[in-house]
């Protein structure tokens, strides 16, 4: 089976165009802290840092820093920094990241960076090995198109009808489970994960899911191209675009249920965090400007899985077809530019594996 998606675009692009994650992963700055402060030491000193789902790097740098300095200061001697993602990453632009001025490698020139090309809903790294593990912006990826779907005027969580819904949902809790099983086998006892990802507010009247008015977008433009006859209608009612934000209750779900006896529930919580396309909107009032980096940094995240599970398929091809999307994303921004809001709550979770 496929991955529901190759990774990010790379080339430099996502790391020019993710300035909501970068802002994201800022916004776990005291939970980093706190979760330093809650793991177990090794005897030893030798500490390791594992970022799932690293992409190109520049997002995740900070956060690798920020542990480094914790986990020197908590009296680690030795440093080793794990890089996650799948085989078909930019590994290129994070090894150019790593050796550039702002990277760890340079405040810690001792520590050791390795890479592990795998997808993280497996065991990426050997048993008991890691002591602190983070994730930004990666876990609410699907790891493959949920079974058998059936709907062809919706794209995501937050239209999708009831039936189709539930396989997304048993999909994303199938995903969630083996992520956590693996992170379970990795980390050594006392070590601590830290995960931030698109969040859903399941008590709120209708639901509140991350990224809804993006993908409302997204869903109209892709419709434009179904109804115009330029992507098949079968195709497209068999995917779902393979995010899915999740409920405090969905992600707590393994860690108090079949993970109980290995893992211990720190933290769980939503938090907002503001679409800095949108802050600029607001403060510049420039429309064009908003709606060409809104633009970019959609197709920074979601070429790669539009292009394997619809655009392929398409009578003028893959390349023809993204751009034509992409450019009737950027044309309804321009014209309505308060009409597709990325209303974000981010999900952050924070479990200890227990001896």
């Amino acid at each position: 089976m496929a991955d529901a998606t190759r990774g990010m675009v790379g080339g430099g692009y996502y790391d020019a165009h993710s300035s909501f994650q970068a802002d994201t992963a800022a916004s776990v700055a005291a939970l980093l802290q706190q979760a330093v402060a809650a793991l177990t030491m090794p005897a030893d000193g030798e500490v390791t840092v594992a970022d799932y789902g690293c992409s190109e790097g520049r997002n995740s740098m900070a956060t690798v820093t920020a542990a480094l300095h914790l986990l020197s200061a908590r009296g680690a001697q030795g440093l080793s920094v794990v890089h996650n993602d799948l085989p078909t990453n930019d590994w290129n632009t994070l090894s150019r990241n790593l050796s550039s001025p702002g990277s760890y490698l340079a405040k810690y020139p001792q520590a050791r960076a390795l890479f592990a090309p795998r997808g993280f809903f497996e065991q990426v790294t050997t048993p008991a090995s890691i002591t602190l593990g983070t994730s930004g912006s990666a876990a609410h990826w699907l790891s493959r198109q949920p079974p058998d779907l059936d709907m062809p005027r919706s794209l995501y969580r937050s239209d999708a009808p009831p039936s189709e819904l539930d396989k997304i949902l048993k999909q994303a809790g199938d995903d969630w489970l083996s992520f956590l099983t693996a992170r379970t086998e990795e980390l050594q006892p006392g070590g601590v994960l830290l995960v931030q990802m698109l969040g859903t507010d399941g008590s709120a009247s209708p639901v509140r899911v991350s990224a809804a008015g993006l993908l409302k977008l997204m869903n109209e433009c892709a419709l434009q191209l179904v109804d115009a006859g330029e992507l098949p209608q079968d195709v497209y009612a068999r995917y779902c675009f393979p995010v899915v934000p999740r409920t405090i209750e969905e992600a707590t779900a393994p860690v108090t249920g079949v993970l109980a006896g290995k893992l211990e529930l720190l933290h769980c919580g939503l938090t907002e965090v503001p679409s800095p396309y949108q802050l600029a909107l607001d403060k510049t009032g420039d429309v064009a400007a908003f709606a060409k980096s809104y633009t970019a940094f959609t197709r920074a995240f979601s070429e790669s899985s539009l292009r394997d599970g619809l655009f392929r398929h398409g009578k003028a091809g893959g390349d023809t077809l993204a751009d034509k999307f992409y450019a009737l994303m950027q044309q309804a921004l321009a014209e309505r530019p308060r009409d597709y809001a990325f209303d974000d709550l981010t999900l952050a979770v924070m479990v200890r594996r227990l001896s």
